[in-house]
């Protein structure tokens, strides 16, 4: 993550509190607290919502990030394709 992006989720807001949110739902769902973890995630849903859509994606975008924890995202899948010819 920038430093940039860093910086705005350390000073709070909504952007801060959905990605730690996000970390703890994540958390809890893999330590067996899956109904807990479901509850902020609906509450996150709630959250994510009532935010304007550039903030929406903002959020994705930092929680995302987060989740891979510095590493890079998995190439896209192969897809195969059926032909009949």
């Amino acid at each position: 993550m920038k430093h940039l992006e860093s910086d705005a989720l350390s000073r709070g807001g909504a952007l801060g509190i959905y990605c730690m949110s996000a970390l703890v739902a994540d958390e809890a769902s893999h330590k067996g607290f899956r109904d807990f973890a479901t509850s902020v995630e609906a509450a996150m849903a709630a959250l994510l919502s009532g935010l304007p859509r550039e903030d929406q994606m903002q959020a994705l975008r930092f929680a995302y990030e987060m989740a891979l924890g510095g590493e890079e995202p998995a190439p896209p899948r192969l897809r195969l394709v059926y032909s009949r010819d």
